[in-house]
């Protein structure tokens, strides 16, 4: 009896490897930080402030738009939570909250960063 081979059919949808489905954002810290690299400058005082929030950083971008942005993608899906235990917000707002609470770091005034959530597409 022969037998007739079927392949399946391609499904378009994103797929990922590490286990479980990452969160994205990219952090705009509202001016050059490309000379802000030092160990407690202002690169790190905010990746160390990530960090902080129990999030454990799969990777991270080289700086863009001028220089003044970071794109992350952090374990896990995260959806809206009461994050900072009071009020209900998106993990993009509470961590651009926590960012602007940093206040200025090596001369970099971080009341004017974002966080934006971001979605994965290799462009």
């Amino acid at each position: 009896m022969a037998q007739t081979k079927v392949n399946p059919v391609y499904v378009n949808e994103e797929k990922f490897f590490i286990g479980l489905k990452p969160t994205f954002f990219e952090v705009t810290f509202g001016a050059a930080v490309n000379a802000k690299t030092g160990p407690s400058s202002t690169i790190q005082t905010v990746i160390h402030a990530i960090l902080n929030e129990n999030l454990s950083i799969l990777g991270m971008s080289a700086l863009y738009d001028t220089n003044q942005t970071i794109a992350f993608m952090v374990d896990g899906e995260k959806g809206t939570d009461t994050y900072d235990g009071s009020n209900s917000e998106t993990l993009a707002a509470h961590l651009e909250d926590v960012i602007i609470a940093l206040g200025t770091v090596d001369g970099i005034n971080l009341a004017s960063a974002t966080c934006t959530a971001k979605t994965f597409a290799l462009a």
